[in-house]
């Protein structure tokens, strides 16, 4: 839940800040480092939020090591004493995970400190003693040892020029080489017995505005060529926003035949699962996911350096490139094409809605003083009402459910006024109790967005407050995909017409939502 950055290089200070950098999606509630000199002493430096520069620049000392952490709290409030590093005598120590076994009133990074001091710096005795999945490093200043161990599902990666990461992208340009690290415990600065992971040569720079970018890069995603599952039976295993493409994929899966559950991960365990299950999760590392799969099974993830894909007989990537904002828009719908078999259907379609983005942003500041939404569709267009809903939760803090558009009649709307705007997906298989619907929530004074495509818009002419068309596919599902992306941007816009950073929203980090 927290990102790790460590080097034994000399004048390392920098590197600490460029990897620290890199891992800030994983956490921003605070960040720290500990750089040791010459002798015992060491610098501490920690600061809440995001990752700062000064913090780094005012740092001109020769140190011979560094290990860094950003930090997103799971255990102790965001204060710049919980911030790591912590401390215990001689022992820094930088973690991610949750110590299962720590007593109740300290915190688990801390506990950790102890137990190295307790146990004379012998990493083994503390591997032992702690419970749950954790990784952790941690600087001896008196042996001027840095020493990694991770426990569990957790991994770190470890280069054989003195870096270490817990993630692989975060070591470009530092090496072209890293070792997995996990179930056990390696110095920095020792020769690795294997070379298992190719580091990527080139980085891509998060940056503001990140989610806005890879809105845009969904037009650029590659072959979603259908997969040959070969039964007549599956259950899909997943959660968030994984979940709802596989509920999304589901719909075409059961037209060719194969009977689908979707099946939330948390509760897999209540179903007597078939012998043929597709556990889906971007980042490979979900632990409801891990906890869940049986022995043999498929997976589709984005990371192919993940505890997932390793476990895997058979392995599905999803190639959507490096996804660094917290919210998951390319994984989504390449999720989504994977399940579907389209290839590249929506590129032409996404560059269109770029050049009509400024429409799409006027409609977000039309309807940006709601605090309340409903978000309905039917069919292949139900996930798509539940991950857009989703998208408004995470990152423009607005309450919003999604729902099958006829479920409306069924309390909701109970809620519908003109405080309670309703968006629907309308696309060209939709069932006349949609119109219905709209025309229910119309009477009751309820404000009404359709986002629908140019083949179908006629039919709903004068429905709508706001009516957006989307031009068409020619493919009902790659047709509910583009307008899920007209969702993705109304979520970024009135994120940012809020003041909402929505790369670093409240309460949430990208480990989180895996």
């Amino acid at each position: 839940m927290c990102g790790i950055f460590g080097s034994i290089n000399t004048n390392s200070i920098q590197d600490i800040y460029k990897g620290l950098s890199r891992l800030e999606y994983r956490g921003y509630d605070s960040f720290g480092y500990a750089a040791a000199l010459k002798g015992d002493k060491v610098d501490v430096v920690k600061g809440l939020g995001s990752v700062d520069k000064a913090a780094f620049d005012r740092c001109d000392k020769d140190y011979w090591a560094t290990i860094g952490h950003v930090r997103w709290a799971t255990n102790g409030e965001v204060t710049i004493d919980n911030a790591h590093p912590q401390k215990f005598e001689n022992f820094y120590v930088v973690h991610n995970g949750v110590v299962e076994n720590a007593p109740a009133h300290m915190l688990d990074t801390k506990w950790i400190a102890n137990l190295l001091w307790l146990y004379k710096g012998n990493p083994k005795k503390v591997y032992e003693n702690i419970e749950g999945d954790n990784a952790f490093v941690f600087l001896n200043s008196e042996t001027g040892e840095v020493c990694c161990v991770a426990k569990g599902n957790k991994r770190l990666f470890i280069t054989d020029n003195g870096y270490v990461s817990s993630d692989l992208h975060a070591l470009s340009g530092f090496s072209d080489k890293a070792s997995k690290l996990q179930n056990g415990f390696r110095v920095l600065g020792s020769v690795s017995p294997n070379q298992e992971s190719s580091v990527p040569s080139n980085f891509a720079q998060s940056g503001p505005n990140r989610m806005f970018t890879e809105i845009w890069e969904q037009a650029e995603l590659g072959e979603g060529v259908r997969h040959n599952f070969d039964c007549g039976v599956m259950d899909i295993i997943a959660t968030g926003s994984s979940l709802y493409a596989a509920m999304f994929g589901a719909y075409f899966l059961e037209e060719q035949g194969i009977s689908t559950r979707c099946i939330h991960a948390s509760q897999a365990s209540h179903y007597g699962l078939s012998d043929n299950v597709l556990a889906i999760s971007q980042s490979g590392e979900t632990k409801d996911i891990i906890g869940a799969v049986p022995d043999d099974f498929v997976c589709m993830t984005n990371t192919p350096d993940s505890m997932l894909y390793d476990m895997a007989y058979r392995k599905i990537l999803l190639d959507a490139g490096p996804e660094y904002s917290v919210a998951a828009t390319k994984t989504f719908t390449a999720s989504c094409m994977k399940l579907c078999g389209l290839v590249e259907p929506m590129a032409k379609q996404i560059n269109n809605l770029m050049k009509r983005s400024s429409v799409i942003k006027d409609i977000a500041k039309r309807i940006m003083g709601y605090d309340h939404f409903l978000f309905l569709g039917d069919r292949q267009n139900y996930p798509i009402a539940l991950e857009g809903a989703l998208k408004f939760k995470e990152v423009a803090y607005v309450h919003a459910e999604g729902m099958p558009a006829s479920e409306m009649k069924h309390g909701p709307i109970a809620l519908v006024d003109y405080k309670v705007p309703s968006l629907f997906v309308v696309t060209e298989d939709f069932r006349l109790e949609t119109i219905s619907n709209i025309k229910e929530i119309r009477s009751r004074r309820g404000f009404v967005v359709i986002i629908t495509h140019d083949a179908i818009c006629d039919k709903l002419e004068g429905l709508g407050d706001i009516v957006f068309s989307c031009k068409d596919t020619g493919e009902k599902y790659s047709q509910s995909l583009v307008c899920n992306v007209v969702l993705q941007l109304l979520a970024y816009y009135i994120a940012v017409g809020r003041g909402i950073n929505p790369d670093k929203p409240k309460n949430l980090a990208k480990c989180v939502t895996v």
